[in-house]
């Protein structure tokens, strides 16, 4: 019998196995102010895998990194144009940065949404400048997410009530629906805080989803992390993928 031979696959060399894509592609951290979250960050600069780093400085932040962070590249950016421009020429132009960062992600979306209120077409049409921002925000998010380096997104949390069961949640500052929708599109979703154990107070990272948190990650990670670092997160799961070889 004669064997039959197909052609081979246009995407044939394109096709990865799934193991080696067992790296976040983009991260979302979140938490109150001054817990840690840029300088978590910012860790990532200890991985030759993830250096060199860019902080986004769209809040004005950056000062959290100057002393345990010091070969961060930092580029402030003080209006939404200038965040945009920036982000295309990360998309579009071959460079060296194999993480960049995003801090913070809300106040980078409230000065979109200033600019989107002020369009003619949506002088009079208050769910106009909504849809504009969604579609933006999306757009970034889901842009950043498949590039070819790391995006680390800060934001900062805050707490929402539930009207019909009184219930509180902890989830990220971030305009209208999009607390709800943007934080499926990271691979880890991570809310930084400090906690007193014994005699000491110690960052933690929460990494696993509950009834009083928005968080989560796809790597198996454990729900909870002290004293967080990018190469501690990455240790971990490899440390995770190995175990299951």
């Amino acid at each position: 019998m004669t064997e039959t031979k197909f052609p081979e696959l246009a995407f044939a060399k394109a096709v990865k196995k799934a193991e080696v894509l067992n790296t976040p592609k983009s991260v979302l951290i979140y938490g109150d102010p001054k817990n840690g979250k840029t300088w978590l960050a910012a860790s990532a600069s200890e991985l030759a895998e993830l250096s060199p780093v860019l902080l986004i400085d769209v809040e004005g932040g950056a000062t959290a990194i100057a002393r345990d962070w010091k070969d961060v590249d930092v580029l402030a950016v003080d209006t939404h144009q200038q965040l945009d421009a920036a982000v295309e020429q990360l998309l579009t132009v071959k460079h060296k940065y194999k993480t960049v960062i995003i801090d913070t992600l809300g106040v980078a979306m409230n000065r979109a949404e200033k600019v989107f209120e002020e369009k003619a077409e949506n002088a009079k049409n208050t769910f106009g400048k909504w849809a504009d921002l969604k579609e933006w925000a999306n757009k970034l998010t889901r842009n950043l997410h498949h590039a070819p380096f790391l995006t680390i997104f800060i934001a900062h949390a805050q707490d929402e009530k539930d009207d019909s069961t009184g219930a509180v949640k902890t989830v990220p500052m971030l305009p209208g629906s999009m607390r709800g929708t943007l934080p499926a599109i990271p691979d880890i979703i991570g809310y930084m805080t400090s906690e007193r154990t014994d005699d000491n107070i110690r960052r933690a990272l929460y990494l696993q989803g509950s009834d009083r948190l928005v968080s989560g990650n796809r790597f198996g990670l454990p729900a909870k992390m002290y004293d967080p670092s990018f190469k501690k997160i990455l240790e971990t799961i490899r440390k995770i993928g190995e175990a299951k070889k």
